[in-house]
C-alpha cells in the first residue's frame, strides 16, 4: 500500500531528468537548507555538506520516485536529508578516534581545518537538520513520519552507527565474509536502501515497487562497499582526493583477492538490474558511476 497522500500511479510514461539536472537541483536545494550565517558551526556544516560530491544518494531517491510513476521532485527534500546524514557520517568517520583521515574530497578533513570540536558539532547539527527538513516538507503527516522512520532507522542501532561501531571494534575472528557483509549492510547499505525506499514511497509506489527497490538498494550498497575496498587498496590519493590504505582491518579484498571482488561487484550490479530493469534510468545511472570508477563493469 502506498503512503497516504503520495502521488497516485498513472499510465503516463516517466521521462526522467538527466542525472546532471537532478544534481543541480540537489545542490541548489542543499544551499537553501543550511544556515548562511558566519558562525563557526554554520561554516563547518556548510563545508561538510556543500563541497564537491556526486550526490549519489539524493539522486537515487529522486530517481526512485520517478521510477514508480511520481515526479523526481517529490523526493528532493528527502534526498537532501539523506545527503545531510551522509555528510555527517563522513565527518565522524574521518575523526582521529575513528579513521584519523587527513583528506576528504581533495581538501583537508573538517576536523583538521576547523578543529575536532567544530567537526563533531557540525555533524550533530547536520543530523538534526536532516530530520527538521523532513518535518518541514509540505507532505501529509503520514508521509513525513514514514520518511523520518526510514531515515532514523538507517542511522541508528540498525544502521550507520552500529555498522561503524562494528567496523571499529569487531574482533579479527569475526571479520569473515558473513561478518564483513553484515558490517557493509549496516554501514553502507542502510543509507542506500533508505534512499530508494523513501523515494519510492514518496513517489506513490506500492509494496511490490518498494520490495524491488529494496533489493536494488541492497545490491548496490554491497557493490559500492566492494568498490570502496578496491579503491582503498589499489588507487591513489591523487585519483580519489582522500586517504587510501585506511583499512587496517580485513576487507573483502583481503579475504577474496582483487579478481573475485571485481566479479562480486559485477554480480551485485546484475542483481540490481534484475530488480529494477537493466534499461531503467536508475540502473543506467548506477552503471555509469561504476564505469567511471574503471572497475571493468
Amino acid at each position: 500500500m502506498a503512503i497516504a497522500g503520495a502521488r497516485p500511479q498513472t499510465n503516463t510514461p516517466y521521462a526522467p531528468a538527466s542525472s546532471a539536472e537532478l544534481h543541480l537541483q540537489v545542490q541548489a536545494r542543499l544551499v537553501e537548507l543550511v544556515p548562511a550565517d558566519n558562525s563557526l558551526l554554520s561554516i563547518s556544516a556548510r563545508e561538510a555538506l556543500l563541497g564537491p560530491g556526486k550526490r549519489v544518494r539524493p539522486l537515487l531517491a529522486m530517481m526512485a520516485a520517478g521510477h514508480v510513476g511520481g515526479a523526481a521532485e517529490d523526493a528532493l527534500d528527502y534526498g537532501c536529508a539523506i545527503e545531510m546524514v551522509h555528510a555527517a557520517s563522513l565527518v565522524l568517520d574521518d575523526l582521529p578516534c575513528m579513521d584519523d583521515a587527513a583528506l576528504r574530497r581533495g581538501q583537508p578533513t573538517l576536523h583538521r581545518r576547523r578543529g575536532e570540536d567544530a567537526a563533531v558539532l557540525a555533524a550533530v547539527a547536520l543530523l538534526n537538520q536532516s530530520t527538521r527538513v523532513i518535518l518541514q516538507t509540505p507532505l501529509h503527516i503520514e508521509d513525513r513520519l514514514a520518511a523520518i522512520d526510514l531515515l532514523t532507522h538507517a542511522v541508528g542501532f540498525e544502521g550507520l552507527a552500529q555498522g561503524q561501531m562494528r567496523d571499529l571494534r569487531d574482533a579479527p575472528g569475526d571479520r569473515d565474509a558473513a561478518g564483513l557483509r553484515q558490517i557493509n549492510d549496516l554501514k553502507t547499505g542502510a543509507l542506500f536502501i533508505a534512499a530508494v525506499q523513501g523515494g519510492a514511497r514518496l513517489g506513490g509506489g506500492d509494496e511490490a515497487d518498494i520490495a524491488r527497490l529494496t533489493a536494488f538498494g541492497e545490491a548496490i550498497g554491497f557493490a559500492f562497499q566492494l568498490c570502496d575496498d578496491l579503491l582503498d587498496a589499489y588507487s591513489t590519493v591523487e585519483a580519489l582526493g582522500k586517504d587510501v590504505g585506511q583499512d587496517d582491518e580485513a576487507t573483502f579484498v583481503d579475504l577474496w583477492g582483487e579478481g573475485r571482488v571485481r566479479a562480486a561487484v559485477r554480480q551485485s550490479l546484475t542483481r540490481a538490474g534484475d530488480a529494477v530493469g537493466h534499461d531503467s534510468a536508475l540502473n543506467q545511472y548506477v552503471l555509469a558511476l561504476f564505469r567511471h570508477a574503471d572497475l571493468g563493469v
